[in-house]
Formats: structure tokens, C-alpha cells, sequence
């Protein structure tokens, strides 16, 4: 990996390139990435010194492998530790309420992943390292846009207590929901109200057990598994928005007692691993849409244009297909204008291509939170009656497309791609 070494002698170090990308989770590195492979002269900022922490997202969407063999890059990826998920479900007391298969989509790309983000981010920023144009700036803080009148023209940053100014045609904000970027452009955003807030942590797999993707449901509450890694489960319980004090309140022998109830099988191993909620984390759970995801000098992408649910794990998929769009019209803008600031009205198709296809994503997972929250008992029965039945409808399976392989065509545009590193 390539870090930009700072002069303790220089008080302001300028560099000028053509894109400075924010962010370097799957959407930052994967667009990164394009670029770099196309020729653009590219810094990629990440505010923490390391990509070893704890990300949200483990999950990745049969489309993004597909998106990755497009790259010349997937089996590379797959020597990566991770799990291959062939399915997820829901269990309504006991009873599978419906599941999406990706088994039974068209092979190869016919199943999701379960990876760390760490060395998949790490592997993707060695990628780029081998292009000449291309930069890592890790420990790099954005503090502030470079403007002139209402063009971006880059940004100001601190890295290791020095300020950097990095010159550019685009800034790219893929620095997450709470982005910085989109705050300092002062963009607002339309967000929706979600009833539900997540409680996080991670346990060993107890002996013997399988725990493929699901949510299960009793009257108790929700618990979710993810499997992350060969002996390690994520776990997830549901909680009414801003409840977790109350929850934490009661205390963590409350806590167990109530997820052993829902799965019995967790008896022998989370009262001797689960001891204290520092191990849990919360996740507040928002849904929103960036107003405007493109101006001139500036472009939006991932959780920083828009936050989607935790429901069917899109995240990551749809950070990682708005790199690939972003990429194809940044190019073609590129191409268009010659030189100057990237201007908003050669932007705009990436926004209009993409914004519909996240908002129909957002709307499916609206759907299945609405299905799994009934409480009231005759739609609880209904939903236990007519939920098998619909997962065998062509409807439900155009529904499970959507979530496996997107919305919209997305295809990586190669024809930019340099015939050779350089």
C-alpha cells in the first residue's frame, strides 16, 4: 500500500490530481480503483490510520461478483477468508416465513459473501498502488472544501498534524451517512422515519452449530445471525428506537436470558462469552436520500447520498454499484469537457441513473421490515398463511432478483482501462 509521507518541514503541501475520493470503505476503494486503472490521477483520503476496525457490513450481493469478475479480480477475492451464503431466511416462531436463495439464481454468480472488509479494502488499495497515478493518504482528515464561488475545486485536510491541500477537478464524498464532505457542501437530505434500532456483537460459534443468515422471530423479540469468518457469529437483536438505555438498565444477565429463550441452542456459549454491553454496539437505523448527489467539482456516493435499511444487507452492493456508474460518467465527462472542474450538468446522469434504482431498494426493504414488525394477531396469521405461498410466486422471485443482482443493469465500463499499469 502507497501513503503519502509529510514534510515536517513544509507547513502546506499542495498536490494536484484529478480526483480526490473521501472515503475509503467499498464504494471509496472500488472507484479508486476504476480510476485508477483508467488513467485518472486519483488520491483516496481515509480519516483512521488503520482499516483494520469494526465495519457495519460483512455482506456483499451475488452482483458484486459479478461486478468484481468483470475486473479480472473475483478470484483473487475468494482467496480471501469468507463465507459463502447461499441463502438467507426468516423464521417466524419456528416456522421458515420466506427465503431468498441465490442458489437458484443463474450460475457463476449464484450465491453472496460473508468477507472482512479490512483485507478486502487493504487488497483493493494494493490494486490501485500499482498505478502510478494513483495515491493513499491514510490518517487524512477532509476539514474543508476548496471553493471557488460555487465550484469545488478540492480540499483542505490534516494529515499527521500537517495541512495538505489537495487541488482537483472532482471531490467525492464516500465517507459514509454522517459524511463530511456533504456537510461541508451544505447538502441536505430527506430522511425517512425507522422504528427500529439494532443491537450488535459478536460471539464464537458454539460447537457443532450452523448458523446460516437469518432472522428469527418470537414473541419475545427478533434476533438476527450473520455468519462472519469460521468461528465467529454476528448477532443482532432488535430493539424499539432509542431503547437500548432501558435495555442496558436491566443488565446483561437480562439480556441473555432473553436471547436464550428465542434461540436455546445460545445456552452454551453466550453466558460465558457475553459479560459486559461494552462487547455490544448499537446501530441507530436511518433511511434517507441526499437531496442532490452531484454539483460542479463535487459528487456524492454510498451511505454519503444515500442510507438504506440493514434489511437483505444492500449496503455495500449499492455503494459498489454507484462506484461503477460514478466511474463511466466521470469518464465521460472527462472526456467531454478536457480540462477544468467536473461540471454538475455532465454529473447528473449518474444521479438520475442511480437514484431511482436505490429509492426501489429502500422501498423492498420497507416492505420486509413493515412484514416482519406485524403484531397485531390477525395479521400475524395472515402473514404466516400467505408468506410461504408468495416465496413461490414469480413475484417474489423478481423481488429476490432485485435484492441479489440490483435493480438496473450495471455493467463495469472497460474501455477506459489503460492497456498496462503504469
Amino acid at each position: 500500500m502507497k501513503s503519502t509521507e509529510m514534510s515536517k518541514s513544509t507547513p502546506l503541501n499542495r498536490f494536484d490530481v484529478d480526483v480526490v475520493v473521501v472515503g475509503a470503505g467499498p464504494g471509496g476503494c472500488m472507484l479508486s480503483y476504476l480510476l485508477a486503472r483508467s488513467g485518472v490521477k486519483t488520491a483516496l483520503l481515509e480519516r483512521h490510520n488503520s482499516l483494520d476496525r469494526e465495519f457495519r457490513g460483512y455482506f456483499f450481493q451475488p452482483l458484486v461478483l459479478k461486478l468484481f469478475d468483470q475486473l479480472g479480480l473475483l478470484e483473487d477475492i475468494l482467496r480471501i477468508p469468507h463465507e459463502r451464503v447461499d441463502m438467507f431466511k426468516f423464521v417466524d416462531h419456528g416456522k421458515t416465513l420466506f427465503e431468498v436463495r441465490f442458489d437458484e439464481l443463474e450460475p457463476p454468480y449464484n450465491y453472496g459473501l460473508n468477507i472482512s472488509q479490512p483485507p478486502l479494502l487493504e487488497y483493493f488499495i494494493q490494486q490501485s498502488s500499482r498505478f502510478s497515478n494513483f495515491t493513499y493518504f491514510g490518517g487524512t482528515t477532509a476539514k474543508n472544501l476548496i471553493k471557488q464561488g460555487d465550484s469545488v475545486h478540492g480540499i483542505l485536510a490534516i494529515n499527521q498534524e500537517e495541512e495538505i491541500e489537495l487541488h482537483s477537478r472532482l471531490v467525492v464524498g464516500a465517507d459514509g451517512r454522517y459524511s463530511t464532505i456533504r456537510k461541508l457542501a451544505d447538502i441536505s437530505q430527506t430522511m425517512d422515519k425507522f422504528e427500529f434500532d439494532f443491537v450488535w456483537f459478536d460471539m464464537p460459534k458454539a460447537l457443532g452449530k450452523d448458523y446460516p443468515l437469518q432472522i428469527k422471530i418470537e414473541d419475545e423479540g427478533m434476533l438476527i445471525y450473520i455468519p462472519k469468518g469460521e468461528d465467529q457469529v454476528q448477532v443482532g437483536w432488535v430493539i424499539k428506537k432509542k431503547t437500548y438505555p432501558e435495555l442496558v438498565k436491566k443488565g446483561i444477565d437480562d439480556f441473555i436470558r432473553t436471547l436464550i429463550v428465542i434461540e436455546p441452542d445460545l445456552q452454551g456459549v453466550l453466558p460465558y462469552h457475553l459479560k459486559s454491553f461494552k462487547q455490544c454496539s448499537v446501530l441507530d437505523i436511518q433511511v434517507g436520500m441526499t437531496d442532490t448527489w452531484v454539483r460542479d467539482g463535487l459528487l456524492l456516493l454510498g451511505d454519503a447520498a444515500h442510507i438504506a435499511s440493514p434489511f437483505s444487507g444492500q449496503g455495500n452492493s449499492l455503494a459498489i454499484q454507484d462506484a461503477v456508474i460514478a466511474h463511466d460518467s466521470i469518464m465521460k465527462a472527462m472526456t467531454t469537457q478536457g480540462s477544468g472542474v467536473l461540471q454538475e450538468s455532465f454529473l447528473k446522469n449518474y444521479e438520475l441513473y442511480r437514484k431511482p434504482a436505490v429509492a426501489e431498494i429502500q422501498r423492498i426493504q420497507a416492505m420486509q421490515a413493515r412484514l416482519i414488525a406485524i403484531k397485531n394477531p390477525t395479521f400475524l396469521g395472515l402473514r404466516r398463511t400467505v408468506a410461504p405461498v408468495a416465496r413461490r410466486t414469480s413475484l417474489f422471485k423478481k423481488m429476490r432478483d432485485k435484492i441479489a443482482m440490483g435493480v438496473q443493469k450495471i455493467e463495469v465500463n472497460t474501455s477506459f482501462f489503460l492497456s498496462q499499469e503504469s
